[in-house]
């Protein structure tokens, strides 16, 4: 399906509207245009009511059944969006959605691998189920096949009920699909709330008895709205409860993935997405989400100065996230990084005219759309720290401490940890035991490298870590509307790999390299040959067998050996 056609659903045009080019990449068939309008449509978990899907296809009950079953064998996400829609008519409830889901991998006798990470999150979330859970019904299921007494069935040894999920007082309590016979069995202080919510409306959790509204929500009576507005500003703290599996690639996954990086408490839920060029409705979904799986919170919910009701007193705790105090920007002129007894001096002229003048007419127009650092009320902007996916995996290979598992986590998932964050980071980077040889002692000395380097740079102002691969997700221009917002200066790891250097921009200010080739062994030898001098070095293209090493080899102490998959390789021996 071609970008251009699915701009042409996007803006709700009939085919009476299509362009003529348009027409002629679908053939000039009307019945295939529509055919496309119902895949999209489905695909991307649109609305009936609003969109052009409702022209198309007439029955609208059918068309969320379609876009229900299309979701469940692919794994997605339940579409919380459409909640109104999908709990009050259809009854299919967030838990029923996610046992069948279960229940369809358990009978294929696929992995728990098969989940993507947000769909797996929400099933421990909802079900209790993760990794070693489910390998556990696993074994269960097929025991039960080989016995001779009747087997349960797979949803006999799946829970009956979903377990207690953290609700958050600002969430909205809406009524589900209540039947007579729900009604009969409530006991009145179940009716009483049900009444309210079908006389008054949605409520707010907090002002409701908790544990009646755990009840109504276990039995499928209630549904729960995580409201977000334009002007609300969201944090993420460091993961718990995700699931790393594998990513799916469907359009909203990549949406949470692309606002995971992006996202920042200084930045309203409109900015985002006027930033990212995403439409506002489909990134408060996303930010719903987020909220409601429990990785990203609001600075400010409303309920501060809101009564609730006495049974919410246990839920309600002090908050430990305090918002940071104004870090002054930082002076190019002056300001140092120490770093193993090397100083690197900041520039200490002013060439934001020449990086003006050496972007595109398009970049320039990003940049000065922007807010200034020092203007206004304009949050005092940050240094990056770019590092690539080998600095997560020491993390999390090393067996440096369990408690760095979430932040390498969020490092990985997330794509970005906050300088909100980075106190209790640095804490257990401190605690990392010293190791005195092996693999373990370099692991060791790659903990405490950052450490040291996220020290070091804090002094100069507050600083955010981001993975460049979740930086790549971006497109061009949003990428660069986010680091021009955010950012004053980006500082990259050493060595960063060729596939993670994103960035060539001149402003912000970069210290790293310039290209990706930088990084890359062509590099090494376009020095050698450059100055004349450097290892004995050969090129091996794709293809070639080596039976034995050139004489020049022989006798090397060390080998460097650098190949790709496509590319060829190269071998430089230090003698």
């Amino acid at each position: 399906m071609g970008t251009e056609v699915e701009a042409c659903i996007r803006n709700n045009w009939p085919w009476a509207k299509l362009p003529k080019d348009v027409k002629q990449v679908l053939g000039n068939s009307q019945r295939e245009y529509e055919k496309i309008v119902v895949e999209y449509s489905v695909k991307n978990q649109l609305r009936y009511k609003g969109n052009l899907v409702r022209q198309v296809r007439k029955n609208e009950e059918q068309y969320y059944d379609l876009l229900m079953q299309y979701s469940q064998s692919h794994l997605m996400l339940y579409p919380y969006h459409l909640s109104d829609i999908i709990v009050k008519e259809l009854r299919t409830t967030p838990f029923n959605y996610c046992i069948n889901m279960m229940m369809d991998l358990m009978n294929a006798e696929r992995s728990y691998d098969s989940l993507p990470n947000f769909t797996a999150a929400d099933c421990l979330r909802l079900l209790g189920i993760g990794r070693n859970q489910y390998i556990d019904l696993m074994n269960q299921a097929r025991s039960n096949k080989r016995t001779f007494r009747r087997a349960k069935s797979v949803r006999e040894i799946l829970p009956a009920k979903p377990v207690e999920v953290p609700i958050e007082p600002w969430w909205m309590v809406s009524v589900g699909c209540i039947l007579e016979d729900d009604v009969k069995n409530c006991v009145k202080n179940e009716k009483d709330v049900i009444d309210i919510l079908y006389d008054e409306g949605p409520q707010l959790a907090g002002t409701l008895d908790s544990a009646v509204v755990q009840k109504l929500y276990h039995r499928g009576l209630a549904y729960f709205d995580v409201p977000v507005n334009d002007n609300d500003h969201i944090f993420v703290p460091p993961l718990d409860g995700f699931v790393m599996n594998r990513v799916l690639g469907d359009y909203f996954e990549t949406l949470l993935y692309k606002i995971f990086v992006s996202i920042d408490e200084h930045t309203a839920v409109r900015e985002l997405a006027e930033i990212l060029d995403i439409d506002l409705q489909l990134v408060k979904n996303a930010v719903s989400v987020f909220c409601r799986l429990g990785f990203a919170k609001k600075r400010v919910t409303g309920l501060e100065n809101l009564a609730l009701h006495v049974t919410w007193a246990k839920h309600m705790k002090l908050d430990d996230y305090v918002p940071p105090q104004p870090t002054p920007l930082v002076d190019l002129s002056i300001s140092m990084v120490s770093q193993g007894g090397t100083e690197v001096r900041f520039p200490e002229d002013d060439d934001s005219g020449d990086e003006m003048s050496a972007m595109t007419p398009a970049e320039q127009s990003t940049v000065s759309d922007l807010p200034s650092a020092g203007g206004g009320d304009a949050q005092p902007r940050r240094i990056a720290f770019l590092f690539d996916s080998t600095l997560t995996a020491f993390l999390m290979m090393g067996n440096l401490s369990t408690s760095l598992k979430s932040h390498a986590v969020t490092l990985f998932e997330v794509g970005k940890l906050s300088d909100e964050a980075l106190d209790n980071f640095i804490e257990e980077l401190q605690r990392v035991n010293t190791f005195a040889e092996g693999e373990a002692q370099r692991y060791f000395e790659h903990s405490q490298a950052l450490r040291e380097t996220i020290l070091a740079l804090r002094e100069q102002a507050e600083l955010d870590l981001i993975r460049c691969e979740s930086l790549l997700s971006l497109d061009h221009q949003s990428r660069l509307r986010v680091l021009q917002k955010t950012y004053q200066l980006l500082v990259s790891m050493a060595p960063l790999s060729p596939e993670a250097s994103p960035l060539s921009y001149v402003n912000p200010p970069h210290f790293g390299p310039a290209i990706s080739a930088v990084n890359s062994p062509w590099f090494r030898l376009y020095l050698y040959e450059l100055v004349g001098q450097g290892p004995i070095s050969m090129l091996i293209t794709r293809g070639t067998r080596l039976r034995r090493l050139p004489k020049e080899f022989r006798g090397c102490r060390r080998l460097l050996l650098c190949t790709w998959s496509h590319e060829p390789g190269v071998v430089s021996a230090d003698t």
